[in-house]
């Protein structure tokens, strides 16, 4: 019998060959962190969901046109951002035709919101999500994508719309702020970076 895709890259080779439960598969491995990254770019849930159900449909309808992608979660977290984008100036909640950078999504951090389900979670990580209110929108952003999503600073660039040199730039002064608004040192910072977002997801 022949082994069934499992990887991200096989699973979209099969799905641009017309493989519907290789489409499956890949809605289902990728629901929850597009749903979760949407709902900090947009605290309208059922728009985000919509979101990634349109960006699915498109996908699969215009499968035979596409390329073999490297890294299939970081194309799908920018799809993603741009869906969001254009509902939102469909619906007039932005205006239409205006540059994303004249409206920076304005990520949200909250543990009573409805896309953080866990009832207990440490102190540390309660006064970390408070702190990360405090950053730009642009900073919050990539530090989600860097410390809870994992993303390498190329593909934070790709979603962003920004250069590499950017990102890295945002990251530093995120995390310095971060630092002094927390009063603790940067190596202690980034192992509650890595370990808050498995303690709120998983």
């Amino acid at each position: 019998m022949v082994k069934e895709p499992t990887t991200d890259s096989a699973l979209w080779r099969s799905f641009k060959e017309g493989d519907k439960e290789a489409f499956r598969q890949l809605y289902h491995q990728h629901f929850n962190n597009l749903y979760e990254y949407g709902c900090r770019l947009c605290m309208d849930t059922e728009l985000v969901r919509d979101a990634i159900h349109d960006l699915f449909v498109k996908i699969w309808n215009s499968r035979p046109n596409l390329g073999d992608v490297a890294a299939v979660r970081s194309y799908l977290l920018v799809s993603l951002r741009g869906t969001i984008y254009n509902r939102l100036q469909r619906e007039a909640r932005i205006v239409p035709g205006a540059d994303p950078d004249d409206h920076p999504f304005e990520m949200v951090f909250s543990v009573e919101s409805e896309y953080i389900r866990r009832e207990t979670i440490s102190i540390q990580t309660r006064q970390l999500l408070d702190a990360m209110n405090q950053l730009s929108p642009r900073q919050k952003e990539v530090i989600w994508l860097r410390y809870m999503e994992e993303l390498d600073y190329e593909e934070i660039a790709a979603i962003m719309g920004i250069t590499v040199k950017s990102t890295y730039k945002l990251s530093a002064r995120g995390l310095e702020t971060l630092r002094d608004l927390m009063n603790i040192a940067p190596a202690t910072l980034i192992l509650l970076l890595t370990g808050a977002g498995k303690e709120l997801f998983t």
